[in-house]
């Protein structure tokens, strides 16, 4: 990305963590199901979509992190505890969606088992064996269950940095300039 300045989103913005779960979740709905399986289909380029589509999501969160390093560092600019609690929540999801691609990998590994060993009809393909179907959707359940956990996390962190803006608003609003009351005394009285 040479001579293009990077787009660093605002990860104290809740609709950045809300957009994050929506791709997460689609990713998640473009998972491959069991009956795409039983027909044969071939599933590996909708793997290689996935497997693209979250490495591009995990690439994102090491490029905040480096960023948030940098910025503290550097003391390019006052970092704040808003964009600290933003860049330790966007790293909290790197967990369950590296998870679904370690899981990827394995169908990747048993997809690669099939093309060497099952040969083709030349009318359509050979259904996957039924003990290598089962654990291929088996991987998939997995991946699914761990984009579910990654999208749950980001609408969670999504939910407390609104929080967050809501309680600094108040905060703000409530700090305006008091002047102390004046000691003035009755008419008539002295000190």
């Amino acid at each position: 990305m040479k001579g293009r300045e990077q787009s660093i989103p605002d990860i104290t913005n809740p609709d950045y963590f809300l957009q994050l779960a929506r791709t997460v979740d689609k990713i998640s709905n473009d998972l491959p199901k069991a009956e795409e399986l039983r027909r044969g289909a071939d599933i590996t380029p909708d793997i290689h979509t996935m497997v693209g589509d979250l490495g591009v999501i995990l690439t994102e969160v090491c490029e905040e992190l480096a960023a948030s390093s940098r910025y503290e560092t550097q003391k390019l600019t006052h970092y704040t505890e808003y964009e600290r609690f933003g860049t330790a929540s966007l790293a909290q999801c790197a967990i369950p969606i590296g998870t679904a691609l370690a899981h990827l990998s394995h169908v990747v590994d048993r997809l690669g088992f099939l093309h060497a060993s099952i040969r083709h009809s030349s009318t359509e393909r050979t259904p996957p064996p039924d003990d290598v179907r089962v654990v291929i959707q088996a991987y998939l359940d997995l991946v699914g269950t761990d984009l579910g956990m990654a999208v749950q996390q980001l609408r969670g962190k999504a939910t407390e940095i609104s929080r967050m803006i809501t309680t600094r608003g108040a905060l703000a609003a409530n700090t305006h300039t008091v002047t102390p009351p004046t000691t003035a005394l009755p008419p008539g009285r002295t000190r």
